[in-house]
């Protein structure tokens, strides 16, 4: 059940937010600018490939497959994204994901968003 707080949320939507909807729906390659709470300085995620954008917590996320660029983690890699944390989108024109990226993706919901806004079909 969406919260009252999830409901505003929607109603105030960014203008990324429709851009990384489109991303998701078309399966486009993206570079976001991001920091993670666990940096010192935001830097580029290159290589991205967005499956899931939607609501957990009042929050919102974006579930990726990255390739390359800055991360904390390994790449090739499932990574989530909070939304408010990314700066800048740059959608790479006329590259899209062709077939799921990994083996392990759901195309019918992510465990850690509860609320889904997009998902990509594969």
């Amino acid at each position: 059940m969406i919260s009252l707080t999830e409901i505003l949320l929607l109603t105030e939507a960014a203008p990324q937010d429709s851009v990384l909807v489109n991303a998701v729906n078309k399966k486009q390659i993206i570079a976001i600018y991001y920091k993670g709470d666990r940096e010192n300085s935001a830097g580029w995620r290159t290589g991205v490939i967005p499956v899931c954008f939607g609501l957990t917590d009042g929050k919102k996320y974006l579930r990726v497959w990255q390739t390359a660029g800055k991360t904390t983690t390994e790449v090739p890699g499932w990574k989530l994204f909070r939304v408010d944390r990314i700066s800048n989108i740059n959608v790479l024109s006329n590259k899209t994901a062709e077939k799921v990226p990994d083996s392990r993706f759901n195309s019918s919901g992510d465990r850690q968003i509860q609320n889904i806004l997009a998902i990509a079909k594969f």
